[in-house]
């Protein structure tokens, strides 16, 4: 019915149907712009705080989980003979208490005592874990370095040495041309 009229009046107006054409077709150009530049704006700012978001938490469980577990790992997987059980799990214990104590974090108001000391004693035993995982991953670095053969390492690190140093003597006459040159225009 509303498409009937308008066929009526376009045919007696010629200026109507030519305003109604420009005004479609601005209109869909005028749509298409503000529905893009308003869809871009709100998908960047949504999509970078969802993903900050997301990428905080798996960031944080992944390090935690990753970490405690390398260090589980080294220990158990690669358990140094010579150090007894007992004093290995005294040194843990002692280690998680002191990290537990240096920690300086405020209880917050929606913790209670108990649940924020769980927290924090089950932060620090992790942090211990890994810590002695370290340092047992740091003991059989040290013993495989021990049974690299050096002879060959020590040639290279010699040629390449010598190498470098006469670039850096090369480059530090032609530093000095230069530098003696540029006197020429202080004057």
């Amino acid at each position: 019915m509303i498409i009937e009229k308008l066929f009526r009046l376009t045919k007696k107006n010629e200026e109507l149907k030519d305003g109604l054409i420009w005004g479609l077709i601005f209109g869909l150009i005028e749509g298409l712009i503000v529905g893009l530049i308003e869809g871009l704006i709100v998908g960047l700012i949504f999509g970078l705080i969802v993903g900050l978001i997301e990428g905080l938490i798996f960031g944080l469980w992944y390090f935690i989980d990753f970490f405690a577990f390398l260090g589980l790992a080294s220990l158990i997987s690669h358990y140094p003979n010579f150090i007894p059980l007992w004093i290995l799990i005294i040194i843990g214990i002692a280690l998680m208490e002191i990290l537990f104590w240096l920690d300086t974090q405020k209880k917050p108001k929606k913790f209670s005592k108990f649940k924020f000391t769980a927290l924090k004693k089950g932060e620090a035993l992790l942090e211990s874990v890994a810590i002695l995982g370290y340092l047992n991953l740091v003991r059989l670095t040290i013993n495989k370095i021990s049974k690299f053969g050096w002879n060959t390492s020590l040639d290279w690190v010699g040629y390449v040495g010598i190498r470098i140093g006469c670039l850096v003597i090369a480059g530090f006459i032609i530093y000095i041309y230069i530098k003696l040159n540029s006197w020429k225009y202080k004057k």
